[in-house]
């Protein structure tokens, strides 16, 4: 569902109908609860695997190359790094359901941009690791469009290779923390909470305002803040939950979160600014 070998902490809300036997596994998997629509993990590491990478590179060449590295670089470091290698985007982009760490990506491919297919690959995940492989520096400014972790020029050294890795690793790390899994109608979006400014109910569905794009699943905004607990989300107003986080200024029947002005009502104003001030480690 994620990436349980990285992950310690995650939060998933599901659309999909689960089966009591469903549940009870995913339950044992987990150490989580279960409900019609959510579904709240705290994810246990699995197995040895460290890192879990994809290599999008139509030239089977290449993407050998790559692979033989990452194997090289396996033995020096005594890491375990799962590889799986893509030569068709299409194919990528249909099984690609957040399951990897690190993408290297060629952004030359025939048939096939490869800023596009990050894109793509953003509109679901907004945590993966992507470096592009080129075979002209030039393209590589474009990453910054899909905030790309970095690029490499072919023909790729070990050694430079084995720095990006090790770049890639560490972007990995950082982003170990809680995570949300999305069920929309478009698929299935992975989003770090960090990354959520704040979701609002609109009639039967939650809609999540992200730095990155808007995602609309069903659910209410008494089972989110029940599943979500003691994390950094409060209530400015009756249906809009904010993320402390991302909390830039607070008036008098204002809040300002990212560059989004949302109202603060008289009635929630109190409990709100304590919750605030409890978060933030001091007070007012």
């Amino acid at each position: 569902m994620t990436k349980v070998s990285q992950v310690e902490e995650a939060l998933a809300v599901s659309q999909i109908e689960l089966t009591p036997e469903e549940i009870s596994r995913l339950e044992k998997l987990g150490g989580g609860s279960v409900t019609e629509h959510v579904v709240t993990f705290v994810y246990k590491k699995i197995g040895g695997t460290d890192l879990k990478v994809a290599i999008l590179d139509d030239t089977k060449s290449d993407a050998q190359i790559l692979v033989k590295y990452i194997e090289k670089f396996q033995v020096e470091r005594n890491d375990t790094i799962q590889a799986d290698v893509y030569e068709a985007s299409f194919d990528f982009l249909e099984e690609y359901n957040s399951q990897y760490d690190v993408i290297f990506l060629d952004i030359e491919m025939p048939g096939s941009d490869g800023l596009q297919v990050a894109h793509e690959i953003r509109k679901k995940d907004q945590a993966v690791g992507i470096i592009f492989v080129t075979n002209m520096a030039q393209y590589a400014i474009s990453g910054y469009e899909v905030n790309a972790i970095d690029f490499i020029v072919k023909p790729v050294s070990y050694y430079l290779f084995s720095e990006k890795l090790e770049k890639a690793i560490r972007f990995s790390k950082r982003r170990e923390q809680r995570q949300i899994l999305l069920n929309s109608k478009a698929g299935v979006h992975r989003i770090l909470l960090s990354d959520i400014l704040y979701v609002e109910k609109e009639k039967d569905n939650l809609v999540f305002h992200t730095l990155g794009e808007t995602i609309r699943v069903p659910g209410t905004i008494k089972t989110l803040k029940d599943k979500l607990g003691n994390m950094s989300f409060s209530e400015c107003t009756h249906g809009c939950l904010v993320n402390f986080e991302n909390v830039r200024y607070i008036g008098k029947d204002m809040v300002l979160v990212g560059k989004k002005e949302l109202p603060l009502s008289r009635r929630m104003r109190k409990q709100f600014i304590e919750e605030y001030a409890e978060y933030i480690g001091g007070g007012f």
